[in-house]
């Protein structure tokens, strides 16, 4: 299977994952998690695992499932440097439940928790009650989803049709620019074009690609609705979780949402 995310993932913690960031957020969740008495945790789309890391380091035993297999490398890279071993599966969220069981894996489990931008990619209602199914199917009763979407009424026309800086990185063996532009989709004004330009000098590699991902923004009342149709109870959203701000569609750019299976 080709590998969707082969790029992203090959400098994905050099753009977008800084330590801090993990250790911040991992912090939230392991107050949420803690609250519930969660034990066993699916890091639904885990990327390079940054979360995966902080709290299995914390004594959760947690799973990671991600759709791309360059991503779990670098998941066990980083498990491996700290002398441990990650449990990972390779899959689409949309089947998690056949893939966990296919591979064996227990269920089912305490929580669920979806970061960084891995529910932008259902960008349809289809797409993301395939996901919320699998992810009922896998969380015991009373069984805690955690997750964070961007907030559609927070989309920034001014940022829109403009070529911008994204990161640089100048290292002595990598020098890096990620320009993009966002554009609004023709038919749907929730979700946005994401067109990444990468320039690369990888130990004197040089790579230059042109890489497009369409990115869903969500309306908080139509995602509760979602939810709430599939037997999710919604303990709380907030806008900031780290500082437990309650969710304001006209003032926060992200949905943390904590729910709960009915």
């Amino acid at each position: 299977m080709t590998d969707p995310f082969e790029l992203e993932a090959r400098y994905y913690d050099k753009i977008w994952g800084s330590s801090n960031y993990y250790e911040t957020e991992s912090q939230v969740l392991h107050q949420i998690l803690e609250r519930y008495r969660v034990q066993r945790v699916l890091d639904l789309a885990c990327g390079t695992g940054g979360h995966c890391l902080e709290l299995a380091k914390l004594g959760y035993n947690v799973v990671g499932l991600d759709i791309s297999q360059t991503m779990l490398e670098k998941v066990r890279q980083k498990f491996s440097n700290l002398g441990m071993q990650p449990t990972l599966v390779l899959g689409d969220m949309k089947k998690t439940y056949s893939i966990l069981k296919d591979s064996k894996i227990a269920l089912p489990f305490d929580a669920v928790f979806c970061m960084g931008n891995s529910l932008e990619h259902m960008l349809d209602d289809e797409s993301l009650m395939e996901t919320l199914n699998e992810v009922w199917k896998v969380l015991r009763k009373a069984g805690v989803f955690v997750f964070r979407v961007n907030n559609a009424k927070q989309i920034r026309e001014d940022r829109l049709r403009r070529l911008g800086i994204n990161k640089t990185v100048n290292e002595s063996d990598l020098q890096l620019a990620l320009l993009d532009c966002n554009l609004r989709d023709n038919e749907n004004e929730d979700i946005l074009i994401w067109n990444a330009i990468w320039l690369i000098n990888d130990h004197g590699k040089i790579d230059f690609q042109v890489r497009t991902h369409s990115l869903r923004f969500f309306r908080y009342n139509h995602l509760k609705k979602i939810l709430q149709t599939h037997g999710f109870r919604i303990i709380s959203a907030y806008g900031d979780a780290t500082k437990r701000e309650p969710f304001d569609e006209d003032r926060h750019v992200s949905i943390f949402m904590i729910c709960q299976k009915g």
